[in-house]
């Protein structure tokens, strides 16, 4: 009787060890993705910038996040076109805005 139970767990064991060894198809990716955007510089250049200004590069950013890109182009043309911007950050904007337009020139091809 003994045998029978330890031959029964035994036949259990195994079958949920073959099971589970089962070959999956889901594809995971080890790599990390694509980091399209480079805004390490914008983010530095507005960080002390006035209010005004950093809500406007705030919400540039943020859209890029939720990948509004129409959105954060709005928001950098009113950075790019406000006088009180200094020289690194006219850089900053125009270097964003071009990364903005081959992203969604990219987008546009691959439809």
């Amino acid at each position: 009787m003994q045998i029978k139970i330890l031959l029964a767990i035994a036949t259990s064991v195994l079958v949920v060890l073959f099971v589970g060894c089962g070959k999956h198809t889901t594809d995971v990716s080890s790599q990390p993705p694509e980091q399209v955007f480079n805004a390490v510089q914008f983010c530095q250049d507005f960080a002390s910038a006035p209010p005004e200004l950093k809500t406007l590069a705030d919400n540039a950013w943020m859209s890029i996040q939720a990948d509004a890109l129409p959105g954060a182009l709005k928001y950098l043309g009113k950075l790019e076109d406000n006088p009180a911007l200094n020289a690194a950050q006219k850089r900053s904007v125009a270097d964003l805005t071009g990364q903005i337009k081959r992203q969604m020139a990219k987008e546009a091809a691959a439809k």
